[in-house]
């Protein structure tokens, strides 16, 4: 650990990704539409077939083929941020916006999910997520909080042992998405991104089983290691993440240590570009959930 630290220390720290390329422009009340909409289909992009997106002359692959896909939909039809249109998505609907080379995984998971998340803004929060931010104060833990509550695709909570472990990823990641598409924007950003975890999803423990941080049973390799599927909520999937977290909790204050002031949520980003480095050959493993 305290090695992998140490190495992280000594390269360049990357907290968002570094181009504009996929970054919404738009006024406040605009980005935090589009941010809570990207996040709430934020999840399982692993698929047999792959999944491809053209836009902006480039090709984009998993969470990037979904903004991707959003955006050009926004670009398209405006009235793709409002949350009346997405209380009235269709199948054909979202079979239109995710079109690409292959299919993204779950549509019919994404359309209950963005019929949801509609209904949910409309009826609680005015249709705008902004009111959500304004009535946290812009704090971002607390923003997560009202997230996991209010909209029950985003309440991210297993149970072990009989009591609850809270991981609320996407919670957070929209939280972190919404600070920096609004200081892309030039807006003022959010506070209390300090009290943020790092994203249990599925890269982060295969990063930490590639560098030794974490270490699988053999029944649990060889379920990995085979691609073969862990259920969602099982003690080995929550343990996977529950570790993940604790891991990269124990990074933030090496790095700390070594001078390198950086939240969890910052290094986050670094983590997962590392996980999906050829350098890490290990299988990331699978679990079908809407969860991340």
């Amino acid at each position: 650990m305290q090695r992998f630290a140490a190495e992280l220390f000594e390269a360049p720290l990357i907290s968002g990704p570094e181009d504009d390329a996929l970054l919404f422009r738009g006024d406040r009340a605009a980005c935090a539409n589009f941010c809570l909409l990207c996040d709430a289909l934020n999840f399982c992009f692993w698929s047999e077939g792959g999944w491809e997106v053209e836009f902006g002359g480039r090709k984009w692959t998993r969470t990037y083929a979904m903004i991707a896909s959003i955006l050009k939909a926004v670009a398209a039809d405006r009235e793709w941020l409002d949350a009346n249109r997405w209380r009235q998505t269709t199948s054909d609907d979202v079979q239109r916006i995710f079109a690409g080379s292959g299919a993204i995984p779950l549509p019919e998971h994404r359309r209950d999910i963005m019929v949801e998340t509609g209904e949910v803004l409309l009826d609680r929060f005015g249709g705008q997520f902004v009111n959500v931010i304004d009535g946290a104060q812009s704090h971002a833990a607390r923003i997560a909080d009202v997230i996991a509550d209010a909209f029950p695709s985003f309440c991210d909570v297993a149970q072990h042992s009989g009591a609850p472990v809270s991981f609320l990823k996407r919670a957070q990641i929209c939280v972190a998405d919404i600070h920096r598409t609004f200081r892309g924007n030039g807006l003022d950003g959010l506070c209390g991104l300090l009290q943020l975890t790092v994203f249990a999803d599925y890269r982060l423990p295969q990063l930490f089983r590639h560098i030794g941080a974490i270490v699988l049973t053999p029944e649990l390799a060889a379920t990995v290691d085979d691609e073969q599927e862990i259920e969602a909520g099982s003690p080995q999937e929550v343990e996977l993440r529950a570790a993940t977290i604790w891991i990269g909790d124990r990074l933030v204050r090496e790095l700390k240590r070594l001078g390198h002031d950086i939240d969890a949520w910052e290094l986050d980003y670094t983590l997962w570009l590392r996980a999906r480095s050829p350098k890490v050959t290990e299988p990331h493993h699978r679990t079908l959930t809407t969860y991340y």
